[in-house]
């Protein structure tokens, strides 16, 4: 008889001395006490009564065992039977809907004896993953804590049972103890050496504006910094150069460090604000690997960081990339060797091709189409010929393209994604502007099928990046990518040979970017906008560009209508009409919403050929970018956006007001 059995009798057994203890108290009442005969009477029924009851129920649970066993098992399956009883390994019988019908002395011990028959797996067990079980018949629940051990919880249909005209399945689940199994393989990762590669963000650019005793008081405070933050940790740090520092480490610190969030990136801008510089470091993180391969892994962070802007550290495992810090804004860099550099190394690239061919981001802005129309005139001048990719249905610059397609000189110039590949040869070079993901490419068969890639963005880099380049200049510091290609044609050798017009559209993709000279300028900025002056820029003709009529302008004021602050200084409007040019529509209502009062980071929400779209600005410190990066997309500090085709413009508000909040308190 098996324990359960051996309990019910014990039931009965104290139901029948309760029952006895309260006849006799009833008769006493009558003998020696002289109590009421009603009041006996009654004692002495409620007495039977409590007896009848437990009689008849335990009854009854034990032929319940008694029949379950017979299902489970014929007669000649006993000493089976017997066996899994008594297995050390923790079993239970189940049916479909979760009620438990048997199990083991094993794992009835794990949950510390208790009567568990009339209770459901997923109450006992409330971590275990039921409808999986049901929906494959077989299923695997790991980590399940019980006790304060972890088990695995494997499952299997076994069998199936006719009963009348239907029938029951019946499901085993093995209690399977990992815990071992898990401490050693997590004390293992945590021995591993993870490796952390440190750089100095743009340490000549900042060294070389200082003074000796400036430069010496920065110098041993970031030393003290970075060999006291590898210090928090049982690693060895080595310096390899005057601004790189390697720092190896076991796992198990990793997370010390994350729960941190990475002080060190404070630490080192509050040094450099202590002298009046912009000081920041740059770290990528290597784990989950051999000491080689995570070396590799930090380097390849360490350059995701610094093309995200710097002063933030990258992490990289076998899977992913994680990013911390990085709300700081990009700071211009002084020197323009590097850009001397690349406008050399593209003109020999020109010069070697038989034809180019530019390609920008799909919906096509001002700042890639004004570039393509800026180095164009380049590729005429070293005697080739030069393709603009632009389909027609783009209308954010439609403006300009039709007043350029009036000009014989650019008849021919402008083709379609589908047209694109006709003209690629193997000496073809393709130049993507403005972009630096392949998802977002105009034409990406096309770039991919070239031979001969350019890449030049001034967007902060994402996970996501074209690998066949040949050559890249990509600077986040920038302020838009005719900016970068405005200097570019300084050093080609071209002399004055961009015309007024081309110089307008260089123009017009910096002031669209810029906001009119007002977010991510520098010195730089108004350099190029002083070179382009110099070509014959007009800047009436580019404020023409920038009219729009009465009812684009209604549709934008309706959209700043709606605006609604989600927290202090952040504002949400929205929009589910698709009008005309609702992308351009949308991106000013974003503008427009900096200039009320206290706002210092806006966001429109609209839908946009089937896509839910946000435009996000910013001003003051607010990093529009990282809170788009969350939702899945990318862009500026000051200036981003997001497209999704998997919620509506409702959904998209709610998962908005989410990121901001999670931005706010990691700030």
């Amino acid at each position: 008889m098996n324990k359960y059995q051996s309990r019910a009798k014990s039931n009965i057994a104290l139901a029948t001395v309760c029952a006895v203890v309260l006849i006799l108290c009833g008769a006493m009442d009558i003998l020696y006490f002289n109590l009421h005969i009603y009041t006996a009477i009654c004692e002495i029924v409620f007495a039977l009564l409590i007896f009848a009851v437990t009689l008849y129920r335990e009854n009854k649970r034990i032929k319940n065992a008694d029949k379950l066993l017979k299902e489970l098992m014929d007669d000649d399956e006993i000493e089976e039977y017997d066996m899994l009883n008594s297995a050390p390994l923790p079993v239970v019988a189940t049916r479909t809907d979760g009620s438990i019908k048997w199990y083991n002395k094993s794992f009835s011990a794990l949950f510390n004896d208790e009567q568990m028959h009339d209770c459901t797996l997923e109450a006992i067990i409330p971590e275990i993953k039921w409808s999986e079980i049901l929906r494959f018949g077989k299923g695997t629940s790991a980590n399940i804590k019980i006790n304060g051990r972890i088990y695995e919880v494997a499952s299997r249909l076994v069998r199936e049972k006719a009963k009348g005209k239907g029938s029951e399945h019946i499901i085993y689940c093995y209690i399977l103890d990992k815990t071992e199994q898990i401490e050693a393989i997590e004390a293992q990762n945590n021995h591993q050496t993870d490796v952390a590669v440190i750089c100095v963000d743009n340490y000549d650019e900042i060294f070389q504006r200082m003074s000796d005793a400036a430069q010496q008081q920065v110098s041993s405070a970031l030393r003290n910094i970075i060999n006291g933050w590898a210090n928090e940790s049982t690693g060895v740090i080595k310096k390899i150069d005057r601004d790189r520092y390697y720092l190896f480490f076991e796992h198990k610190d990793l997370k010390n460090y994350i729960d941190n969030k990475f002080d060190i990136l404070e630490k080192v801008r509050a040094a450099g604000e202590a002298v009046k510089q912009q000081v920041s470091v740059s770290i990528g993180i290597g784990t989950g690997d051999d000491i080689s391969n995570n070396e590799q892994a930090a380097r390849t962070a360490l350059e995701m960081a610094q093309g995200r802007g710097g002063d933030q550290v990258g992490l990289k495992d076998n899977n992913q990339y994680k990013f911390y810090g990085g709300k700081n804004r990009e700071y211009e860099k002084s020197t323009r060797v590097k850009t001397r550099a690349v406008a050399s190394a593209l003109t020999d690239y020109i010069k070697n091709s038989d034809k180019v061919i530019f390609v920008g981001h799909k919906n096509a802005d001002y700042d890639c189409f004004g570039a393509a129309m800026g180095l164009q005139r380049a590729v005429r001048e070293f005697g080739k010929t030069p393709y603009i990719l632009y389909d027609r249905q783009y209308l954010a610059v439609k403006k300009l393209y039709d007043e350029l397609i009036k000009n014989p000189e650019y008849e021919n110039m402008f083709i379609t994604s589908d047209e694109a590949p006709e003209f690629l040869t193997k000496d073809t070079l393709v130049v993507v502007l403005d972009t630096h993901r392949p998802s977002m490419l105009q034409s990406q068969r096309l770039v991919e099928a070239a031979s001969k890639v350019v890449l030049i963005d001034h967007h902060r880099r994402s996970t996501e990046f074209i690998n066949n380049c040949s050559l890249i200049y990509h600077e986040p510091y920038a302020s838009s990518t005719c900016e970068m290609v405005t200097e570019i044609l300084q050093y080609m050798s071209i002399g004055s040979a961009v015309t007024a017009t081309e110089a307008e559209c260089l123009y017009t993709g910096i002031l669209l970017d810029t906001k009119n000279f007002i977010v991510k300028t520098g010195v730089r900025t108004f350099e190029a906008a002083s070179y382009l002056r110099r070509l014959g820029l007009n800047t009436v003709n580019v404020k023409k560009l920038f009219n729009v009529d009465k009812d684009e302008y209604d549709r934008r004021a309706e959209i700043v209508h709606t605006a609604v602050e989600v927290a202090p200084n952040y504002s949400i409007a929205y929009t589910e009409h698709s009008w005309p040019n609702i992308r351009v529509i949308a991106s000013q209502a974003a503008d427009e919403m900096l200039n009320i009062n206290s706002v210092c980071a806006s966001f429109v929400v609209y839908v946009d050929e089937g896509k839910t779209c946000v435009s996000a600005r910013s001003v003051n410190d607010v990093n529009v970018h990282v809170i788009m990066e969350a939702l899945g997309g990318g862009g500026h500090a000051t200036v981003a956006g997001v497209q999704r085709n998997d919620v509506t413009v409702q959904q998209m508000i709610e998962l908005l007001k989410e990121e901001i909040n999670n931005y706010i308190k990691t700030k």
